[in-house]
């Protein structure tokens, strides 16, 4: 222990001497460990920390996939067949549906799952507060109670225990709040509530429909000792006689797949986490490199003080222990500095990215991150300094203390170490500059993708009736329209219209019929997005049309079969024949409805331009158009085109939509509506996000191996001072002397940037999934890096090679 204090105590004092080797060295860790840091503790946060939810390996989310390889949520029949035959797994279904609640600032919509009994105890998941649903409270007749997600008991109760016995409206019946679920234990992710699904068995009509295959989930949990394959072989079976017994609806969809609820919760985001590791791993190396480059220059300095230390008696190890002892001093303060860094980027990530990233709340300082943070350091300390000391440690001691010039010794040993060091930065650097470059060219693209439609200057606002009195059909439609002339009078109003998704927005497939014949092709026999629309819904929206016209205020009137199909539709199911004049079939959607499931047989008479509405990017999916009369939908999207910023005229809006009726949910002031332009923007957020990680880092990464370079040929013309002054006296120009400087500089930047390219054309073929328009391989990209790399070395080296010219030859054969 004595001999421990005397290192430190001997470590702080010659780092002391050496304040700009100790700052710079100390910065350059911080912010490789920091960055580090931070990556880890939100994979600490998102990824390790287990879900809320017993035995999570054994839960599964099931959905039916097609012989041609097509998925599609199973139907509520579907899965009681499946939960009464099947023996290996207990199954539980979830019908979400949108609810009118009345709370302190009036209507407001909310998320409700109707959920099959037994569901939280397959979930396996349990109140935090309160109790689960009983058995009694599961049937007919009897369901009357519901359970919160902990989002919705925060916000709307404020966390208050004694919500838990209240009593809430939703539409025209009334249930009392029983318990509330832990945070993150909120499956599906939409739900603001659960209650049994006895509560709407007998009048949602979509339940009863074995081709309904929307708004809905299935879980599965696996009995103890049952693998996955047996399961869902089981399943399958079970499908192929559903496949028998109801080929209209079944046929062909006779496979299972089932994912890990944890990928279903967590999405894509674990690759996108474990590549941004890798990059703050890469410019953790670049950080060490650059310290150990430094720490070798130092070294060389110090040839003379070691040599007489050894020369003294002092042995190898302990001279390799006393250099160690100094660099784990560094990295510890790197350390440190770098875990409150990483927790201030975790904070600001916390802030900026809670959509982007699912489990954010879980992200957090604990143990485990402490504990990585030392490892990180002690293992940096490791790498910066055992290279170093070990060839500082074994000096030529007849050298060494014969001479007295600078770098005595080992210099020259050390200088083609940094070099190393150096090449290896700007490889690693090219590399991340490289896949940054790929990510912003890949949003750029994405960025200028039509969407279809026009969203500027465009506003939507869902329209939900109050029940029971808008109940009807009838009732419903004259609602909406009554709705639209009363937004159509406000000034600044260009235009309205009607539709049950907005566009770009999501949709319900409907099964279709083309000329009397069920297609089957790559969309099963789903057939289409099926959208009702008023007249005006393509000029508002102001979405081009290829052939035909829109509806006719007649066909509106009277509910004529007429319908308009989007061009992928055409392409699908008529190929090179036209569309217009052909009989196709598609089945009322509305739930709620008591006509849900049947036909309407219409005459395409247009064909309008493709939307895109899964993302920029993603290939349009089929769409049929019917008139809004022909299906009125319980809920309805209000399009309005408005002659300036929409955002400003909302609250004007807000008070049209009011003045005809007053109980529309709308709590919560300009709540419901969305501006399309922004809409469409933050369908970006996570290409965004990404580039703008991997951007940062790679800078950072620019930035240290500039700094590496310019160090190394600041400390070789520090070295080679006599060598330039005796080239001077001997008649060498200054032009000379920066060719013999830059050439040695360049030669190793060129080196770095080939080896860079041959890792980035490897390495950025883990971006293709991430890429839209580009190419791992994009040469216009691996060319541009590369330049402007060398541009960053050449600068980098130009000071000290503009320096080597002002030797001296006098001074520096003097110094000597």
């Amino acid at each position: 222990m004595d001999i421990l204090l005397h290192d430190l105590r001997y470590a702080i004092r010659t780092l002391r001497k050496s304040p700009s080797f100790t700052l710079v060295a100390v910065l350059t860790l911080t912010l490789g460990i920091g960055a580090t840091m931070a990556v880890f503790s939100i994979i600490n946060g998102v990824l390790l920390h287990p879900l809320p939810f017993a035995e999570q390996e054994r839960l599964f989310f099931l959905l039916e996939r097609s012989e041609t390889g097509g998925t599609r949520l199973p139907s509520y029949p579907n899965f009681l067949d499946w939960q009464h035959q099947a023996a290996t797994i207990d199954l539980a279904y979830t019908r979400g549906r949108r609810e009118p609640m009345q709370g302190r600032d009036g209507v407001e919509n909310v998320l409700v799952a109707y959920v099959s009994p037994r569901f939280l105890s397959v979930l396996g998941a349990r109140p935090v507060l309160g109790r689960a649903f009983l058995a009694e409270e599961e049937q007919p007749g009897h369901a009357t109670a519901a359970v919160l997600t902990h989002h919705f008991w925060m916000q709307r109760f404020g966390g208050d225990s004694s919500a838990v016995g209240r009593t809430i409206t939703l539409g025209s019946r009334s249930y009392t709040i029983i318990g509330v679920m832990p945070r993150e234990a909120g499956y599906p992710a939409w739900a603001d509530l659960w209650i049994p699904i006895a509560a709407i068995a007998g009048t949602d009509r979509a339940l009863a429909e074995r081709d309904f295959h929307a708004d809905g989930a299935l879980i599965g949990r696996l009995h103890a000792n049952v693998s996955l394959t047996r399961a869902t072989a089981e399943l399958a079976g079970i499908a192929r006689r559903l496949a028998t017994a109801y080929p209209k609806a079944n046929a062909k969809w006779t496979l299972i797949d089932a994912q890990p609820i944890s990928s279903l919760i967590l999405g894509d985001v674990r690759p996108r986490l474990l590549m941004l590791q890798g990059v703050v791993v890469l410019v953790l190396l670049i950080a060490c490199a650059n310290v150990a480059g430094l720490s070798l220059a130092r070294a060389a300095m110090r040839t003379r003080e070691i040599a007489i230390r050894s020369a003294l008696g002092a042995g190898r190890f302990r001279v390799v222990r006393q250099l160690l002892t100094e660099s784990a001093l560094v990295a510890l303060a790197g350390g440190a500095l770098g875990l409150l860094g990483g927790m201030a980027g975790v904070r600001l990530l916390r802030r900026t990215a809670p959509y982007v990233l699912p489990r954010m709340a879980d992200v957090s300082l604990d143990g485990h991150v402490v504990a990585f943070a030392l490892g990180v350091s002690l293992l940096t300390a490791l790498l910066v300094g055992l290279v170093p000391a070990l060839r500082a440690a074994a000096p030529d001691l007849v050298n060494a203390l014969k001479e007295g010039s600078f770098g005595a010794g080992r210099g020259y040993g050390h200088q083609r170490m940094r070099g190393a060091l150096v090449t290896a930065e700007i490889a690693l650097a090219l590399v991340l500059v490289v896949g940054a470059g790929l990510l912003i060219q890949s949003v750029w693209r994405l960025e200028r993708v039509k969407p279809g439609f026009n969203p500027v200057h465009l506003v939507t606002f869902d329209v939900t009736p109050p029940s029971p009195r808008y109940d009807g059909a009838e009732q419903a439609a004259a609602l909406y329209a009554r709705l639209a002339d009363a937004v159509r009078a406000v000034p600044g109003v260009a235009q309205v219209a009607l539709s049950n998704f907005p566009p770009g927005g999501g949709g319900v497939p409907s099964r279709v019929e083309v000329n009397g014949k069920t297609p089957y092709g790559e969309w099963g026999n789903r057939g289409a997005i099926f959208r009702t629309i008023s007249r005006g819904y393509f000029r508002t929206a102001d979405i081009p049309f290829r052939l035909g016209r829109e509806f006719t205020q007649a066909e509106l009137s009277s509910a004529v079969a007429v319908a308009i199909v989007n061009a992928a539709f055409a392409r699908l199911y008529w190929r090179d024949e036209s569309p217009l004049g052909q009989h196709v079939t598609v089945f009322k959607s509305a739930q709620g409805r008591a006509d849900f499931g049947q036909p309407i047989h219409a005459t395409v008479v247009g064909v309008a331009n493709d939307v895109q509405n899964d993302g920029a990017g993603e290939p349009p999916r089929p769409v049929i158009f019917v008139p809004y009369t022909a299906n009125p939908w319980t809920h309805m999207a209000l399009i309005v085109r408005t002659v300036g910023d929409p955002a400003q005229m909302i609250p004007a809006l807000r008070r049209a939509l009011l003045g005809v009726e007053p109980a529309i949910p709308m709590a919560g002031g300009n709540a419901g509506f969305r501006i399309m332009e922004d809409d469409f923007a933050s369908g970006l957020s996570t290409q965004r996000f990404n580039t703008s990680l991997l951007s940062v880092f790679a800078l950072s990464a620019l930035l240290l191996a500039a700094i590496g370079i310019y160090g190394l040929m600041a400390y070789a013309v520090a070295q080679r001072t006599r060598e330039i002054g005796i080239r001077m006296a001997l008649g060498a120009r200054p032009r000379d002397v920066l060719r013999l400087v830059l050439r040695q500089a360049l030669l190793l930047a060129g080196l770095g940037i080939l080896l860079g390219l041959g890792g980035s054309v490897a390495a950025t073929r883990l971006l293709a999934s991430q890429l839209y328009g580009v190419t791992p391989t994009d040469p216009w990209t691996l060319a541009s890096v590369a330049v402007i790399l060398g541009g960053v070395a050449l600068l980098a080296c130009w000071l000290p090679a503009r320096r080597a010219t002002r030797v001296d030859p006098t001074v520096a054969l003097r110094s000597e």
